[in-house]
């Protein structure tokens, strides 16, 4: 089992293990009470490939989340109406409803 990706956010490192296993990489988290207050010893949410031979795979996907390329939706993007940021797995505003504008 090997680390592939860590981060400060539980959110992201769910993110990450979603997209490893569309892709068929079984993965786990760990430190994920972290969020609860409980400190560890690891350090931050992070997620860990159970089998080594998909680490390579699971390594460049992560990358491609961490560089937002890789994550649902592509990258964050500016509410045309409001100006709100969001990320990028939103499809429509938090704020005011508006539906995410097409990519160019």
């Amino acid at each position: 089992m090997k680390k592939v990706f860590t981060s400060c956010s539980l959110g992201d490192a769910y993110c990450v293990k979603a997209l490893l296993e569309a892709e068929g990489i079984g993965s786990m988290i760990r430190n994920e009470s972290l969020l609860q207050g409980q400190a560890t010893v690891d350090g931050h949410p992070s997620v860990w490939v159970l089998d080594d031979s998909l680490v390579d795979a699971a390594e460049s996907i992560a990358s491609k989340y961490a560089s937002g390329e890789g994550s649902p939706g592509g990258r964050s993007w500016k509410c045309p109406k409001c100006g709100e940021l969001h990320d990028p797995q939103f499809t429509a505003c938090w704020q005011c409803g508006t539906d995410r504008p097409e990519e160019r």
